[in-house]
């Protein structure tokens, strides 16, 4: 009889301190899952995890990902060759390349809103994930004539495109280029 009546103690006093410090919590943060690296190398130290959900700053928008890309800057990130340079820190969320929709923006955010369809290159990625943070000068309006899974595969290759014609090669309105490949 003592120790049932010690066990209905130790079993009341533990469901009551378990309620009360789930009250005296704050409110959980939401949660979405994403492809995260918690160490830097190849496409074995990616694992598919839940995890909070950010939340836009004042000057960013959050976007549901609806599809995202692969490209060149995500092995070179997952590597760790992009640390020093760009201030990548572990944990990371790698996807530059992504089309989605804004789901709610930050109060200095004024060319996006909740509903948008967008596309664009986020610079420290997260695109491979449900949601990420942009600001406005990473995404642009996906164009209605592309589906999702077309706009995400679109910002690198066209950065670069733009990167090489216009501001190396100095093309100008007018010019005509032979692209040889």
């Amino acid at each position: 009889m003592q120790i049932s009546l010690r066990l209905v103690a130790i079993l009341t006093l533990t469901t009551l301190g378990h309620l009360f410090s789930r009250a005296a919590r704050p409110a959980e943060m939401p949660m979405m899952k994403a492809v995260v690296a918690h160490q830097y190398g190849g496409p074995e130290v990616l694992k598919f995890e839940e995890v909070s959900r950010p939340e836009p700053k004042e000057n960013e928008a959050l976007v549901r990902v609806i599809a995202s890309g692969v490209n060149p800057a995500d092995p070179l990130t997952l590597s760790g060759k992009y640390a020093r340079e760009f201030g990548t820190h572990l944990p990371l969320i790698p996807g530059y390349d992504i089309a989605g929709i804004v789901e709610k923006t930050g109060v200095k955010v004024t060319k996006l809103k909740a509903g948008d369809a967008i596309y664009g290159y986020p610079t420290f990625g997260g695109g491979w994930a449900e949601y990420v943070t942009v600001t406005e000068g990473e995404v642009a309006a996906k164009p209605a004539s592309l589906s999702f899974t077309e706009a995400a595969a679109v910002p690198m290759g066209a950065l670069t495109a733009w990167q090489a014609l216009v501001d190396t090669a100095q093309l100008r309105a007018g010019q005509t280029i032979l692209i040889h490949g």
